[in-house]
């Protein structure tokens, strides 16, 4: 049985030939002198394995990652804007903890800026929009009105237009999330 001689394989013993490419080029076939002995190619081999078992489960790792995150973020984590609704329906300030009572102390009625950033924080990671929109605005409106001064009455009616928007604004955005708060001022 004669193997087939394929032009430059090492059984080629037939003088130098030129080939066309699809192009029109002439190429010579490579010598059988300068090239090494034809082996079969191995399809698909791409190096080291351990390489592309840390590459893959790499991969797997950060998906289930995100994703796992994400099912946490939407699922099973209650949404601060929401958890503000559901105290303040209770009774109980926006953070969840118990309203002060009793003492009718200036120290009592003014919130710090450390407060006012924190009440502010929660309505903004909320992930309902409404609830964003409303929740930060009333915080806003609130520490503006702290203040003013107990004499000037007038400047504290330019805050009520603003005032009641928000507050209607955030019991409906409360609603909509299945929470009812009444939030008319005391």
């Amino acid at each position: 049985m004669t193997m087939p001689q394929y032009p430059g394989s090492p059984q080629d013993t037939s003088p130098q030939q030129q080939w066309a490419s699809p192009h029109g080029q002439q190429h010579d076939y490579p010598d059988a002198g300068t090239t090494t002995a034809w082996a079969p190619v191995s399809a698909g081999k791409t190096g080291n394995p351990i390489l592309l078992a840390a590459t893959v489960a790499l991969a797997v790792f950060v998906v289930l990652g995100f994703g796992g995150y994400a099912v946490y973020d939407q699922f099973i984590r209650e949404d601060s804007g929401v958890a503000a609704c559901k105290a303040m329906a209770a009774g109980k300030k926006m953070d969840g903890s118990p309203k002060t009572t009793g003492g009718d102390t200036t120290a009592d009625k003014k919130m710090t800026e450390s407060e006012y950033r924190k009440a502010r924080a929660i309505f903004e990671d909320s992930r309902y929009e409404k609830l964003r929109e409303h929740g930060t605005a009333i915080v806003d409106v609130a520490w503006q009105m702290q203040g003013l001064d107990d004499d000037s009455g007038m400047a504290g009616l330019a805050f009520m237009g603003p005032l009641g928007t928000h507050l209607s604004g955030l019991q409906s955005a409360c609603a909509d999330q299945g929470v009812i708060v009444d939030l008319s001022v005391k």
